[in-house]
């Protein structure tokens, strides 16, 4: 959330600044933890309407600003692409995409060789298990 309204960016680095507390009292002094972040511009209209909204196109900006973490309400991914736009204009652009990751729950446990089967009693052979 940038200036109210919901913005794409990347994040450079978390920091903790110390911040005057009351403009009033010199003395009163607290921590913010703060996001520098570079920001991206908003989705490309024109696309987005003749996509029925799902495709967020964007342009990586030059602009820095810096943001409450709290004030960051999801992690994305922008991923490149050089669409051609309604307008003719064909550039490179990033395209957002929601829950990016993969679901590594299951990567390297051997689930699925028997209900109620013992970790230990699954044969794995004669190449072990590294």
């Amino acid at each position: 959330m940038y200036e109210g309204q919901n913005r794409f960016g990347e994040v450079l680095y978390f920091t903790r600044l110390t911040v005057e507390a009351d403009a009033d009292h010199d003395d009163d002094w607290r921590f913010a933890d703060v996001a520098v972040i570079k920001m991206y511009s908003p989705p490309d209209e024109d696309l987005l309407r003749l996509s029925s909204h799902t495709v967020t196109s964007c342009t990586h900006l030059d602009t820095i600003c810096i943001v409450d973490v709290k004030q960051i309400i999801s992690v994305i991914a922008m991923v490149p692409h050089r669409p051609a736009l309604p307008s003719g204009v064909t550039e490179d652009r990033f395209f957002m995409v929601e829950k990016p990751g993969l679901d590594i729950s299951n990567v390297g446990v051997p689930y699925g060789h028997g209900a109620g089967e013992d970790i230990d009693d699954i044969d794995v052979g004669d190449e072990g298990v590294e």
